[in-house]
């Protein structure tokens, strides 16, 4: 049986899924193993009576928009599925609640997560412009260097990525802001930002 596949993938979760699907589309015989009863891994949910469940996975970027692909939109296109499937735009990405002192909705968009920061904490109002300025310049580093495959990644040419890619999110977000409650609203996401605050 094994010899009737040029490649057994264990596991299929989003990894396992992108790699066979990627070798399949390439001419590969595939074999995908996978205990549960489902695919997906931690892109799964379950429900309990009434109540649905998300395993892990809540929310995904890097869609873009039809306009600017983002490199998400490029790797399901690549592996033919875009036109598949079906995405619900959010229309925010969360809310931090801290009883009795803190109670903030974060839109899902550049604008609206500034607006919603400056409103709440004003005095922090340059500081929040500045620190999503360096948040959007870094993410296009990345994006050019990385998604685009430059091949000449150097400190010269992404000064931003050198600078901030190993740093932790505490660091930086304490080298730009005072207020504890508004490093707790955008530190919360740290995961998302880099390395453990």
């Amino acid at each position: 049986m094994v010899a009737d596949y040029d490649v057994i993938v264990i596991g299929a979760g989003n990894a396992g899924l992108t790699a066979a699907a990627t070798l399949a589309r390439k001419g590969a015989r595939v074999l995908m193993l996978e205990r549960h009863n489902i695919p997906g891994g931690c892109a799964t949910s379950f429900c309990r009576g009434r109540f649905e469940f998300e395993v892990s996975l809540h929310q995904l970027s890097g869609m873009g928009t039809p306009a600017f692909p983002g490199p998400l939109q490029g790797l399901l296109q690549g592996l033919g599925v875009l036109d598949k499937l079906e995405f619900v735009r959010m229309e925010d990405l969360y809310r931090v609640i801290v009883p009795g002192r803190l109670d903030l909705v974060l839109p899902a968009d550049k604008g609206g997560v500034i607006g919603a920061l400056q409103g709440r904490f004003p005095a922090e109002r340059e500081n929040i412009s500045r620190f999503f300025d360096l948040v959007y310049r870094f993410f296009s580093e990345v994006i050019s260097a990385f998604y685009m495959k430059d091949p000449e990644v150097t400190p010269e040419k992404y000064p931003l990525y050198f600078k901030y890619a190993f740093r932790d999110a505490q660091s930086v977000l304490d080298a730009h802001f005072t207020d504890p409650l508004l490093k707790l609203a955008v530190g919360i996401y740290w995961c998302y930002m880099g390395l453990p605050p």
